[in-house]
């Protein structure tokens, strides 16, 4: 199928200037795949490409990544859209509310492991598979299938995408994404690898971190958190994942706001609790959201709010997330008793 889907992709961006689209506040897939993508592009179709994001890189583990590996990806406002006649989102598709693609500009390529959105349809170029771990994957797969050399910084950038999207092949993981590390693992730079793991962070991160601890509450068996301003925007998706290890939780739901959205993250403990359908009732009438069986997050657009508008916004969120998950009556609980 790879080879198939190789000179597809060749005749949509045969003679034309592409622009590569992660979604916002891209994490290491987005990254990977988008980096990946562009390298292909190049070295098999001689096409020239730019990655950009929308949002930040904010996390001290994508900061490292995108550093360490010299990986050359710009913000959005850095190029002019209309430049390029050729748009291909990556890990993210048309109107899923989580890249920054002007509504008016159709897309010509959307590569992503996100459930199918109707929006993607009357693209040129789709490549969506919903039962694999990571885009990462489906980009390990052109590479091989191109017989392109994969250097050491790309492989560990691709390795640690996959690696971080299936939680180390324990969520979501399937064959394709275990052929794909396997592949990958001889080639990557360990101590590069290592370096973009556990890096150094700031004191704000701390803040941040604190600061959710504290706020933190439990209604029965889920964690519910608001943090009304964040240092740093990816504390929400971090401390997500960090609540749900608590003990007897079955979900966990973190958000918090900068100056233009009101940004939240939900988790699953069990694949069977499918937070992607949970979160787009909470968010109804709202704002946008996506995700899968165990992970999901959106975000609504608060620009332009009245501080109290914004309260009750968070507030009525708090309350959804509540409801679904059948804790609305129950009794607060602070996460710390000090």
């Amino acid at each position: 199928m790879a080879a198939e889907k190789l000179e597809n992709l060749q005749r949509v961006v045969e003679g034309k200037k592409v622009l590569i689209l992660a979604h916002n506040n891209p994490d290491p897939d987005a990254v990977a795949t988008g980096w990946a993508l562009k390298f292909l592009l190049q070295k098999k179709f001689k096409v020239s490409s730019v990655l950009v994001y929308g949002g930040l890189i904010t996390r001290a583990e994508n900061q490292a990544m995108v550093r360490l590996l010299n990986i050359n990806i710009k913000p959005l406002e850095m190029v002019n859209v209309h430049d390029f006649n050729a748009i291909a989102l990556v890990d993210t598709q048309p109107g899923a509310g989580n890249n920054n693609l002007p509504s008016s500009v159709q897309p010509s390529i959307v590569i992503d492991h996100h459930g199918l959105r109707k929006s993607a349809l009357g693209v040129d170029f789709v490549d969506i598979r919903p039962n694999y771990g990571s885009s990462a994957t489906i980009l390990t797969e052109y590479l091989f299938q191109a017989a392109l050399p994969i250097s050491q910084k790309m492989a560990t950038a691709l390795y640690y995408g996959i690696k971080t999207d299936t939680q180390g092949l324990g969520r979501y993981a399937r064959e394709e994404d275990y052929r794909a590390t396997i592949r990958l693992y001889p080639k990557i730079q360990i101590r590069f690898l290592s370096q973009i793991e556990y890096p150094e962070f700031s004191r704000d991160y701390f803040e941040d971190f604190d600061r959710a601890l504290h706020i933190g509450e439990i209604y029965g068996d889920v964690v519910l958190c608001d943090l009304p301003s964040m240092i740093k925007t990816d504390m929400v998706a971090l401390m997500s994942d960090f609540f749900l290890r608590l003990s007897g939780v079955r979900w966990s739901f973190v958000m918090g706001m900068d100056e233009n959205c009101l940004i939240f993250s939900l988790r699953a403990k069990h694949s069977n609790q499918n937070a992607g359908r949970l979160v787009r009732k909470i968010i109804r009438g709202l704002g946008s959201a996506g995700g899968h069986q165990m992970i999901a997050g959106g975000q609504i657009p608060i620009k332009g709010f009245t501080l109290e508008k914004k309260e009750k916004m968070r507030q009525a969120l708090g309350r959804r997330f509540l409801k679904i998950v059948g804790q609305e009556g129950a009794e607060e609980e602070k996460l710390l008793h000090r």
